[in-house]
């Protein structure tokens, strides 16, 4: 770890991340403040998908701008204009176009953020600790699952949702005034480049986007349900959920260091069955052990998955195509809101939160074992055509 934060760039990515982060983690209660306009929970799960639809249709081009351009440029532009929609939703009070376009903006640019920031870091980690690289980097956005909702709680108590958002846009600023302060790192790879569809389609990544798929329909379905889970049981508190969620996120990447040496698949899919549990368990949290109880597991889940994954995706793609792949990782997320979020949203406002909350665990599960056998399958026919890759979690494979 130490020599992690020796090596510039990395601590000053880090704190660009730690800040953009917050802010993202501030705007989880953005569906209370839709609720307080008039929205339903099938409305905020549409709201939800709308954006992630739109950010999705965005990828290819946001894969070429990462792959072509420098990733600086981007965060600063970026960085601008998603503190311009933060401040419209604060000062926005109806319902109406200039909402949703606020909000569509916003959760774009959030998720173009998410992609580049994660982009840079992993340009400036170095290639043989890489996966440990990238899972300190994830404390940048573990800290904050805490930090930002205990701040949240507090700052709906005293200043209400207006508030709230008004410290978002500025911790995001913070964010974008440490941008210019990272150094203009080289676009990377020197072979021709392929379109996104082929590095989309390049089969020892489809596995990987089919168990990310599961990870962010789960990890979607809490970010977005959450606070209005809160409201509706009355149990705990959003910021009492997060601060153990985080904790577990953060404990379980301080000491699965070692989990590094092991196979990914074993990992991934131990950690996939925790995530399932967890729904399963905070499906059924009437009480604020069971609550409690569920936030561990998927945070502590959370903790180990999300740097395995990201880490598979960097070392299976081409150098030259890091940020295609990593914009397709990311655009998961945006396909797991679509997928689930309006789904999920129905099912509460026609069932309860325990159906729905457990329906996406089974599914999280059921997900997870076609994972093992579909990566499983894939390794003994690239071994059996000669030309298997590495031990998985331990490859890396710059450029083919």
């Amino acid at each position: 770890m130490r020599r992690l934060f020796r090596t510039p760039p990395f601590p000053t990515v880090f704190a660009v991340g730690f800040f953009q982060e917050i802010a993202f983690f501030l705007l989880v209660n953005l569906p209370g403040r839709l609720q307080q306009l008039g929205f339903t929970e099938a409305g905020i799960g549409v709201a939800y998908s709308v954006s992630a639809l739109a950010a999705l249709l965005l990828r290819p081009l946001l894969g070429r701008v990462l792959d072509v351009f420098h990733r600086r440029t981007v965060l600063r532009v970026a960085g601008i204009l998603n503190i311009t929609a933060i401040a419209v939703l604060a000062l926005v009070d109806v319902a109406g176009p200039v909402l949703w376009a606020a909000f569509l903006a916003q959760r774009v640019l959030q998720i173009l953020l998410f992609t580049t920031i994660l982009t840079y870091a992993a340009d400036c980690v170095p290639q043989d600790i890489r996966t440990l690289g990238i899972a300190v980097f994830g404390m940048s956005g573990l800290i904050p699952i805490a930090l930002a909702n205990l701040m949240g709680d507090a700052l709906l108590n005293e200043l209400g949702y207006q508030g709230l958002l008004t410290a978002a846009g500025a911790v995001a600023l913070v964010s974008w005034s440490l941008v210019w302060r990272l150094p203009l790192l080289p676009v990377l790879g020197s072979r021709p480049r392929r379109n996104f569809w082929a590095v989309v389609r390049q089969p020892d990544l489809m596995p990987v986007w089919w168990i990310s798929l599961m990870f962010a329909m789960a990890m979607e379905t809490i970010f977005v349900f959450m606070r209005p889970f809160i409201d509706a049981r009355q149990v705990g508190s959003l910021g009492l959920f997060f601060v153990v969620y985080g904790t577990l996120a953060i404990l379980t990447r301080l000491i699965g260091g070692r989990l590094t040496a092991l196979p990914a698949r074993r990992i991934i899919v131990a950690a996939m069955g925790g995530m399932a549990a967890g729904m399963a368990v905070l499906g059924a949290a009437f009480s604020l052990p069971l609550l409690l109880g569920a936030a561990a597991l998927l945070g502590g889940s959370h903790g180990v998955i999300f740097p395995i994954i990201s880490a598979q995706v960097v070392d299976r793609a081409r150098t030259s195509e890091r940020g295609t792949a990593v914009a397709t990782f990311t655009s998961v997320f945006d396909l797991g809101l679509i997928v689930c979020a309006p789904i999920v949203g129905a099912v509460i406002e026609r069932f309860d939160y325990g159906l729905a909350f457990g329906a996406v665990g089974l599914t999280v599960a059921g997900g997870t074992l076609v994972f093992a056998a579909w990566d499983r399958r894939l390794e003994a026919h690239l071994a059996a055509a000669d030309r298997a890759p590495a031990p998985l979690g331990i490859s890396d494979r710059p450029d083919r």
